[in-house]
């Protein structure tokens, strides 16, 4: 239902006791005056509509004879009325997702007949002591985590004593003890809590064991972000305990042995972020029901237990990434059939897998599989074809080499990472059989061959990274067609001919590959490599979407630049530097108004620099260097910012910021008449025979450089670099002379 309530149609129902709207789209002022006459009414239920008024005191507090009132999910706004500590009956209290204000203790303090109390997701302020709560002797549920930072919430001033044993206590980002960061020290009176949450508090201390220790019946332990330092230790009875989140601390140790035989009942475990190290418990398998294992950013070593993962038996996470874990990838014997995720990213581990296990289908379930920055070596496993449901495949930064099998078929495959590894030959064809690749990166291998134009039909490709490999031939006009494209990097390869003017057509600064990293909940997993202002970044989850750029540089282009260019107006890095490109900087790159990073660096540019990009109010990184541009350099906005190293190599350019005038006020002077030339001594040396000899021997060097040049990629590379280096030399000193 939708609309305003029809209150006025209940106000004769006098002896109603329960009215329940929750879950409809009532909006408007929600009104308690129509209903002051319900004066048996004991449950009053309006959550989660749309109520947007505030509470308005006539009407609610004369309900004398509520014991449960639910208000939460709406969007219900300013201070409690004062009189709501009248209700003494209530039982059950939810204000929880509101808009709420103001100091609630007073109030609080009054309802002493409270099982429940929820207040989180509001903007309350001030100061609220535990100490208001010592009269509350039924109280069961206590949950606050506002929704601003300007509430504070004091367990141990002034000293007390509770009343009361909790079975759900979340305290999570609540400014919890601001002057000692000390944990509640009543918690220690209670033994029956089944749900604790004190994460992202900052509290300090050694890890405190006696909640497990006192609670037997505790199912869920949230810890997450605190400073806790110590070891993790144990309660000395088989524990119940489902969910356990320490992330995020300074525990140190190694994991007891009898982990898994102690908490037996886990499905949920994250120690990340913290300092354990030893091995992972191979008791960890006695754990039938776990599902999702982080212990990532740690630093754990040695081999992964056979055993590990070995009851999972639906969409299961294993996340070990950032230790020093080594030996193989996956244990030999390790049942893997309802892995979903593996993140195993950074660490030592140096080889794959028996094809036996691939061959198996015990990885028929992984979505999500990363052992990037490994020392994994050898080919790619042909069975890796067998992962038909891969969505994330992330082998980067190895030692494999080979080629790439010419089998995938995964048809969800959205992320394909595979650069800085030794891998070689063509980009197979069989990649059209993921039609909605949304990020490719094979950068910094040995691939060799064209780039292929069936790349055009990833209709869904964002990112496509290409760079430093032995790619050849002309850029393809096909991959225009990567309309969504937000990086595209082609640089360090051996591409000749023009830039496409057609790139104009790719709308870069698209959002959707966020949007699809949402859907498969992979924000956290996903991360792109970019080269912009002269160094590589790193992009993660919506970062990689405010990241838009081109890089072609160091490739033999020529030819002039388009203007089309100056129509990416969202795009932030463009780098053409290194190449053989001739003719003048476009004027229409002042329309590049999200530009943060431009490189032009050698190249045969001439012309000047346009005026007009001083309106590029973003750029914060300007290189024109070993050009012949000619002419005043800009002085306004941004360009005031630059110096004579953005410009060196271009003895035409003068103006202020490279400190060279550019006014002529020399006359250029006359040569002296040449000195009468000597008669040739007969008797000397045959100076036509020497020329010619002379000739000769040039040209012969000349072309020998020019073929070892030209077959050896990597000298190429170093004789330019000497070039340029002497070219700037040379520059330097005709400037001082």
């Amino acid at each position: 239902m939708r609309g305003s309530f029809p209150v006025q149609e209940l106000k004769n129902l006098k002896n109603l006791t329960f009215l329940d709207i929750s879950y409809n789209r009532f909006n408007g002022t929600l009104s308690f005056k129509e209903l002051s006459n319900l004066k048996n009414l004991k449950t009053l239920d309006v959550s989660y509509n749309q109520f947007n008024s505030s509470l308005f005191a006539a009407g609610l507090c004369v309900l004398k004879s509520l014991v449960e009132l639910h208000l939460q999910g709406n969007r219900l706004s300013g201070p409690l009325p004062e009189c709501i500590g009248n209700l003494t009956n209530l039982q059950f209290l939810d204000l929880s997702f509101n808009q709420l204000s103001g100091n609630i203790q007073s109030i609080v303090s009054e309802l002493t007949s409270l099982k429940y109390l929820l207040l989180s997701g509001n903007e309350f302020e001030g100061s609220f002591s535990f100490s208001a709560l010592a009269n509350h002797s039924t109280l069961e549920v206590f949950i606050l985590s506002p929704g601003s930072s300007r509430l504070e919430v004091e367990t141990e001033n002034p000293t007390w004593f509770p009343a009361f044993q909790l079975k759900d206590i979340q305290l999570s980002n609540c400014n919890l003890n601001v002057r000692t960061r000390a944990i509640p020290s009543f918690l220690r009176y209670q033994n029956d809590i089944r749900f604790i949450d004190l994460s992202h508090n900052k509290l300090v201390g050694t890890f405190p064991t006696w909640i497990l220790q006192n609670n037997s019946n505790l199912g869920v332990i949230n810890l997450r972000n605190n400073s806790f330092t110590g070891t993790f230790q144990l309660p000395n009875f088989k524990h119940g305990l489902v969910e356990l989140d320490i992330s995020r601390n300074n525990l140190t140790g190694m994991l007891p042995k009898e982990f898994g035989l102690v908490l037996p009942r886990l499905e949920y475990i994250n120690m990340s972020r913290n300092n354990f190290g030893g091995n992972v418990p191979s008791s960890i398998s006695e754990t039938p029901t776990l599902s999702t294992l982080d212990l990532s950013y740690n630093n754990f070593s040695g081999e992964l237990p056979r055993s590990l993962f070995a009851n999972c038996t639906m969409d299961c996470a294993l996340i070990l990434s950032n230790n020093n874990f080594q030996g193989n990838v996956f244990p030999q014997d390790m049942d893997l059939r309802s892995i979903r995720v593996l993140d195993m990213k950074n660490n030592n581990f140096s080889a794959m897998v028996g094809a036996d296990l691939l061959n198996s289908g015990s990885l028929s379930s992984l979505s999500f599989f990363d052992i990037s920055n490994n020392k994994v070596s050898g080919l790619i496993p042909r069975q890796v074809c067998n992962l038909t449901n891969l969505v994330l495949l992330d082998l980067s930064k190895n030692r494999l080499y080979g080629s790439m099998p010419s089998c995938f078929n995964s048809s969800s495959l959205l992320f394909l990472f595979l650069q800085k590894n030794n891998l070689s030959g063509p980009i197979p064809h069989e990649l059209l059989r993921s039609p909605n690749l949304g990020a490719l990166d094979l950068k910094d291998n040995n691939f060799s061959g064209n780039i292929p134009s069936w790349i055009g039909q990833f209709s869904e490709l964002h990112v496509l990274s290409l760079g430093g490999n032995a790619l050849q031939g002309r850029i393809p006009n096909q991959l225009c067609e990567l309309r969504n494209a937000n990086i595209m990097d082609l640089s360090s390869n051996l591409l000749f001919g023009s830039v496409p003017a057609c790139f104009s057509n790719i709308s870069f600064g698209n959002n959707i590959l966020f949007w699809m990293m949402e859907v498969f909940d992979i924000t956290a997993i996903v991360e792109v490599e970019f080269a912009t202002k002269y160094r590589y970044n790193s992009y993660k989850g919506d970062i990689i979407n405010s990241m838009a750029g081109i890089d072609l540089s160091c490739n033999e282009l020529s030819g002039s630049i388009p203007q089309e260019i100056g129509d990416l107006h969202e795009i932030r890095s463009l780098n053409l530097s290194h190449n053989h490109i001739t003719g003048s900087i476009p004027v229409s790159f002042s329309n590049l108004r999200s530009l943060e990073s431009l490189d032009l660096g050698n190249n045969n540019l001439s012309g000047e620099i346009p005026s007009e990009l001083v309106a590029l109010t973003f750029l914060e990184t300007f290189n024109v260097s070993y050009n012949n541009l000619s002419g005043r350099v800009p002085n306004g906005g941004q360009f005031g910012t630059f110096d004579e190293n953005n410009y060196r190599g271009n003895p035409g350019l003068c103006g202020e910021r490279i400190h060279k005038s550019c006014k002529s006020d020399e006359a250029p002077q006359t040569p002296p008449p040449s000195a009468d030339v000597e008669e040739e001594d007969e008797g000397g040396i045959d100076m036509v025979w020497f020329y010619w000899s002379f000739s000769g021997a040039y040209v012969t060097i000349l072309l020998v450089l020019a073929a070892i040049l030209r077959i050896n990629r990597h000298w190429r590379m170093l004789w330019f670099y000497y070039v340029d280096v002497c070219i700037y030399s040379i520059s330097i000193w005709v400037c001082q002379n």
